[in-house]
């Protein structure tokens, strides 16, 4: 199967890097077309010269969309790029880095079965809302929908709206999911090292390690340690990283117990957020 990979970057730069060389060496199960897009040139994020041979289409944009709308930015200047005879699309952040396939192999199939359009992790427990870092789209849909990706304030929630407005259906990524611990946690918990945002940084059962380095402690080196341990070899080869089985353990642990924390949907029903509402704010 031909899977389009929209790629989209404004500063991990190095984050790229890797990412793309881990999609070279460990994505075997499909055909894919990587296209990467990035906005960051006008602010000295260049995209380096070693990535280059990874990328099928680099797009980049001299002018900077902003905070709010930079990510929309990349997104709706990308599927413009998207070959006709890539059948799914799959959107990813440039610091969410995948060991290995499956994970998309599974999820194109059960998408090619199904009515739903997008496959990706719950993101909020309040509001309906889908990640963006890591999504599966059926391709036709951006086509005939490009709207999805027009967006400013919570993407996640825009786009829960926008499947809704369009009678679109969805599937989740459980093996991304929980992405958040609950609100009320305040202190360290493993795999969380930034508490004020809640969200996980690896995701054993998908082999994933994700999101920014500047609040791991060792930074770089501690998420290609991660990354190891996820691969259970030394993909990596500069760090070592012991005892991988029990790493692995440790993580499953943690990630699994937070399922047990009580959560707002276990007494209080979703409900689609007014974005419209806080423009007004």
């Amino acid at each position: 199967m031909k899977v389009a990979v929209l790629i989209r970057v404004y500063d991990r730069i190095e984050d790229l890097k890797y990412n793309l060389q881990i999609i070279s060496d460990t994505w075997k199960e499909n055909d894919y077309y990587i296209i990467v897009v990035s906005n960051g040139k006008s602010n000295g994020f260049e995209i380096l010269p070693e990535s280059l041979p990874f990328i099928d289409k680099l797009i980049i944009l001299e002018k900077n969309a902003g905070h709010r709308r930079g990510n929309s930015q990349l997104l709706t200047e990308g599927i413009k790029h998207i070959p006709s005879d890539c059948g799914y699309t799959l959107i990813l952040e440039a610091d969410t880095w995948m060991f290995g396939d499956p994970v998309i192999s599974k999820y194109t199939s059960l998408l090619e079965k199904s009515a739903a359009v997008w496959a990706s992790a719950e993101w909020y427990d309040k509001y309906y809302a889908l990640a963006t870092d890591f999504a599966i789209l059926k391709t036709e849909y951006i086509r005939q929908n490009p709207g999805i990706f027009d967006f400013e304030l919570f993407p996640e929630c825009h786009i829960s709206n926008f499947l809704r407005d369009t009678n679109a259906e969805y599937i989740w990524i459980k093996e991304n999911m929980p992405v958040h611990v609950p609100s009320y946690v305040k202190l360290g918990y493993p795999y969380v090292p930034n508490i004020k945002e809640g969200r996980f940084y690896v995701f054993p059962k998908s082999k994933t390690a994700t999101h920014h380095i500047e609040f791991l402690r060792g930074g770089m080196l501690q998420k290609k340690r991660y990354l190891n341990i996820l691969a259970d070899y030394d993909y990596f080869p500069d760090i070592k990283s012991p005892n991988k089985a029990w790493n692995r353990l440790k993580m499953r642990f943690w990630v699994g117990l937070s399922n047990l924390f009580i959560k707002r949907s276990w007494y209080s029903k979703k409900t689609y957020k007014d974005i419209e509402e806080e423009f007004d704010l």
